[in-house]
């Protein structure tokens, strides 16, 4: 089933907008931290001129804090006074390799964003990273998936927490496996979206 725009609430829109500017960095920039040599700007999803970027920590902090909860973004000292951030992943299939735009062998697809689900403050938004890329009939996610949960708060909405299926959908196979992260301690709300062979 296609959803237009139109069948979305100004909330669901509100939440999706979000996730799509979030999703429209390349990895060079929101992954790697680096920005243009030039002017400082961030590198959009698939446009990295090649070496214009520059290092810089404080600013990927900073564009980092625009999308998740500071509880989620880990600090690390890079050497004495300089902090460098880490955020959940957004691509959980891609390597290394493609996550580079030096080594990238393939565009990095736009992702599938299912319509947001949004409960006053609260919202959750499943996320196929891989795009439609294997979108088949029957739908065929297997490289992966993110359920992004977020709150709405005085400067708007941030992520709080992030369910990182690397497959799905996770169904029990038999080995006991649970192929999901989080990017902290899933709440009673969160637990509930665990696959049911691992609660």
């Amino acid at each position: 089933m296609a959803w237009s725009a139109d069948m979305l609430t100004p909330e669901q829109k509100e939440v999706k907008q979000f996730i799509e500017k979030m999703y429209s960095y390349d990895p060079d920039t929101f992954e790697f931290g680096e920005f243009s040599k030039k002017d400082g700007s961030p590198f959009p999803r698939n446009r990295v001129p090649s070496k214009v970027g520059k290092y810089q920590p404080p600013k990927k902090c900073a564009l980092l804090s625009e999308f998740f909860e500071s509880a989620i973004i880990e600090k690390k000292e890079i050497r004495s006074g300089l902090v460098g951030c880490e955020a959940p992943d957004r691509y959980p299939f891609l390597s290394d390799d493609n996550r580079s735009s030096v080594t990238r062998y393939e565009e990095i697809p736009a992702p599938y964003i299912k319509p947001p689900v949004v409960s006053g403050n609260r919202a959750k938004v499943e996320v196929f990273p891989a795009g439609n890329k294997t979108i088949s009939n029957p739908p065929s996610f297997d490289l992966g998936r993110n359920l992004y949960f977020l709150t709405k708060f005085e400067n708007g909405w941030r992520i709080t927490n992030v369910m990182i299926h690397t497959k799905w959908p996770d169904l029990d196979d038999g080995t006991h496996n649970c192929y999901f992260s989080l990017a902290k301690p899933a709440n009673d709300e969160e637990k509930k979206e665990f696959p049911k062979h691992c609660r």
